[in-house]
């Protein structure tokens, strides 16, 4: 049994073009052994029908064009050759003659030029540039390109290099979109708007993560151990960490929408987070709550932001600061048995009162204990007083954080920043974890990042790519590479 599969193009105004045969399938008669399509074929398949498909339609461009458009005179050729499309069905080379321009148009001097190559500007497609940048989003270089060539006709459509210039080429264009929009933004006064809560944003948590340092190529790249050693002695070593924050925005109407960068590569982590605020809908008279733990993140991505006005801090952390001294309690040797389920009351009522906002008394409560216990000899070398004196400056330095938690758990409104450690999960752990023994730049994964960041958000279509296409950027290098 064969099947032959025939194309046949039709014109718009009823012609038909003689048919061409894409494709033959053989099959043994009276056997089911290969039950329908393998992948194989249906890769040639397709690969085939996108041929045809693309040099018809060139063809027929070529011919509506071939004449001059002042005077209607047919162009004369001069010789032909091809250019290189990249499509989600393998790599094409379409025929691109080079005509004569008319003499009409130069005053008596001809030029060669050739009409495809100024039409086809974009020698990729914004298909397969969208899925290159989603996978690789989502997985190793490597480890994406093989995975499109596994499922699509894409043998020498894509490589590894390509596709990890594309994701900086992407990522650069995102990074350049948010700095035009937090730009036109910058000059407008908001003070004199009454702040209002949002109804639409629930809550938004910040959270950070650090990734593996980077090493100097002087040290990857020295031959002898000494060479290393010199080098790491001469302070040539670029070690650094990458510090990410990553957070997460969840709505009352619509599904949850993540945000990240890295801090060294924004001037301005407040406009940063306006701007995502602004993208979320809120508006310049509303407020937005943030949640967050005391590690730099209220600092570093929160202070100075004009949306987010309220600031919570994370009681997960809290109770796990309190459970460390509770610990101390039961495993400390300057205290009696007798006396340590009094002195785990006490926290425990301290713990009562941060839960209900009461943090100043809190902190009068943890220093009670705290002097107590200073009184018995070689308390301050022990585990206890350690997880006290730790306690006690977390809860007094982020006092003005601090709410009743008991109420806004009863009323259903988030308490803590666990939609921020799973954004950093989603953002960071699953794509670039140590694990994987990758050496990261700030500049490198701070596009990754934005790239990825579209990605789960749903942002990065086709759609979204000619839209960014127009973003202007710094780099000329880069701007090619994306188109």
């Amino acid at each position: 049994m064969k099947l032959i599969i025939e194309a046949r193009f039709e014109d718009s105004d009823g012609g038909f073009a003689p048919p061409i045969i894409v494709g033959e399938i053989v099959r043994r008669d009276g056997s089911l052994a290969d039950l329908g399509l393998k992948l194989a074929e249906g890769q040639d398949l397709l690969g085939q029908v996108q041929s045809r498909l693309v040099s018809q339609q060139a063809l027929r461009w070529l011919e509506e064009n071939s004449r001059c458009r002042r005077c209607g005179q047919a162009l004369a050729h001069k010789d032909t050759r091809s250019i290189v499309v990249r499509s989600v069905f393998g790599k094409l080379a379409v025929p691109s003659p080079r005509w004569w321009t008319c003499q009409c148009c130069t005053h008596g001097r001809r030029q060669t030029f050739s009409p495809l190559s100024k039409v086809l500007t974009r020698r990729t497609t914004l298909e397969l540039e969208c899925l290159q940048a989603k996978w690789a989003a989502h997985l190793p270089y490597r480890q994406a390109n093989s995975l499109l060539k596994e499922v699509l006709p894409l043998n020498q459509g894509i490589s590894f290099g390509t596709t990890r210039r594309r994701i900086q080429a992407v990522g650069q264009r995102l990074d350049h979109l948010v700095q035009h929009d937090i730009a036109q933004h910058r000059n407008r006064d908001n003070t004199g708007h009454e702040s209002r809560e949002s109804k639409d944003v629930a809550c938004v948590a910040v959270d950070s993560a650090w990734l593996t340092l980077y090493v100097s190529p002087k040290i990857r790249l020295a031959q002898h151990a000494e060479e290393q050693l010199h080098c790491m002695r001469m302070k040539q070593v670029w070690s650094h960490h990458v510090n990410i924050v990553a957070g997460r925005a969840t709505f009352a109407s619509r599904p949850a929408r993540l945000y990240g960068y890295v801090h060294k590569e924004v001037a301005s982590a407040a406009d940063r987070l306006d701007q995502f605020l602004r993208a979320g809908g809120v508006q310049p008279d509303e407020r937005v709550t943030v949640i967050s733990d005391d590690a730099g993140e209220f600092v570093k991505a929160v202070q100075g932001s004009a949306l987010a006005r309220g600031r919570i801090l994370d009681w997960f952390h809290i109770a796990m600061k309190f459970k460390a001294a509770e610990n101390s309690v039961w495993g400390s040797k300057h205290v009696e048995p007798h006396e340590r389920d009094r002195v785990r009351d006490w926290l425990r009522r301290a713990q009562w009162l941060v839960w209900h906002g009461k943090g100043r008394q809190a902190v009068a409560r943890i220093k009670d204990i705290d002097e107590e216990l200073l009184a018995r000899p070689e308390h301050e070398d022990s585990t206890l007083w350690w997880n006290l004196r730790r306690l006690y400056f977390y809860i007094d330095n982020n006092e003005s954080t601090l709410v009743n938690y008991g109420a806004r758990y009863r009323k259903g409104l988030p308490i803590s920043s666990s939609i921020a450690e799973s954004a950093v999960n989603l953002l960071v752990s699953h794509r670039m974890a140590k694990k994987q023994q990758m050496r990261w730049t700030n500049e490198g994964a701070h596009h990754l990042v934005q790239v990825r960041v579209a990605a789960l958000n749903g942002e990065l279509t086709p759609k979204h790519l000619a839209a960014l296409s127009k973003v202007p950027c710094a780099n000329a290098s880069q701007a090619r590479q994306v188109a």
